[in-house]
């Protein structure tokens, strides 16, 4: 099976999703000054500004990398803004496929654009270090474990929730001896 394939569906549902969670969070009955002030106030808690680091939420997320062709499942971690706007947001990740699994940590910092309009896009990149486990080929003995080093540039959109955490997706695209490109689809907590 081929992971490529599965490249345009997750993207797809990852676009619907925080439209179905939002249709889905303002219920059955109108609402709309009620909702309009619970979208501007998630927004903000979302997104305070603050440029303390520590701890601030954690989440999980799922996607798909291409070269090794694999799923990933992977948590991150939230700790802070080293300054207005620039969050610092570690992540973990597990893969398998293409004969091949990999345990990936990375340190990005992300720029946060414009919050305005209910989503924020953000940019940035980071230092990523992998343990990769890849079976030998034609059925010979052992495999080839390796020890990688490289970066990543990352783009991607972020939606508030009434819980005042947040949603996203995003593209990232590997610079050394790691993965190509990687979609991934995140929920924090």
């Amino acid at each position: 099976m081929s992971y490529k394939r599965l490249l345009p569906i997750l993207v797809l549902l990852a676009i619907a999703a925080p439209v179905c969670v939002a249709q889905g969070e303002q219920g059955h009955e109108g609402r709309q000054s009620r909702e309009t002030t619970a979208s501007v106030q998630s927004t903000t808690t979302a997104h305070s500004s603050s440029t303390d680091l520590g701890w601030q939420s954690w989440g999980l997320r799922a996607g798909v990398t291409d070269d090794a062709d694999q799923v990933v499942g992977g948590a991150h971690f939230n700790l802070g803004e080293v300054a207005n706007d620039l969050r610092l947001q570690p992540d973990v990740q597990l893969g398998s496929g293409d004969d091949v699994t990999t345990l990936y940590g990375t340190v990005p910092v992300y720029y946060r654009f414009d919050r305005a309009r209910g989503m924020t896009p953000y940019a940035g990149g980071g230092l990523a270090l992998g343990w990769v486990d890849a079976d030998n080929p034609n059925g010979t003995q052992g495999d080839n474990t390796s020890f990688e080093v490289g970066a990543k540039v990352t783009g991607g959109l972020e939606w508030p929730r009434q819980s005042g955490q947040a949603f996203f997706v995003e593209l990232s695209l590997g610079i050394g001896d790691i993965y190509d490109a990687q979609v991934v689809a995140a929920w924090t907590f």
